[in-house]
């Protein structure tokens, strides 16, 4: 898929611009394709530079796109557990489970700065 946006970006690029030089300066007669559709008589200008746009979006989305050679593993996470990481069984030692992925939480044990405050 991505071999194919390339070569459809690429295509549309060069028509785009072949046509924009040509507009401006009768070169690239050959490749003028859009200076040869009738429908677009006057709009020569506005349609290749729309088409060279578009081509250059096509090419870039073709960089998102991965490659068709990944394998399905090498793309989503392995999992190394059954069990979701909010059901973690405490350690030998009593503590309490820790969520999001095993990391501590940085302000356990500290007293909380705004407990003893008005709201009013």
């Amino acid at each position: 898929m991505r071999k194919l946006l390339e070569l459809l970006g690429t295509g549309l690029l060069l028509i785009g611009a072949s046509s924009l030089v040509h507009y401006f300066t009768d070169w690239f007669g050959k490749w003028a394709v859009l200076d040869r559709l009738p429908f677009l008589d006057g709009y020569e200008l506005y349609a290749s530079g729309v088409v060279a746009v578009l081509g250059f979006a096509v090419l870039c989305a073709g960089d998102l796109v991965p490659d068709g050679s990944t394998r399905a593993s090498a793309r989503t996470p392995a999992r190394t557990s059954r069990r979701p990481a909010g059901d973690a069984e405490p350690d030998a030692g009593g503590a309490e489970p820790q969520a999001y992925g095993g990391q501590p939480d940085a302000h356990a044990g500290q007293p909380d700065a705004h407990a003893g405050e008005d709201s009013d």
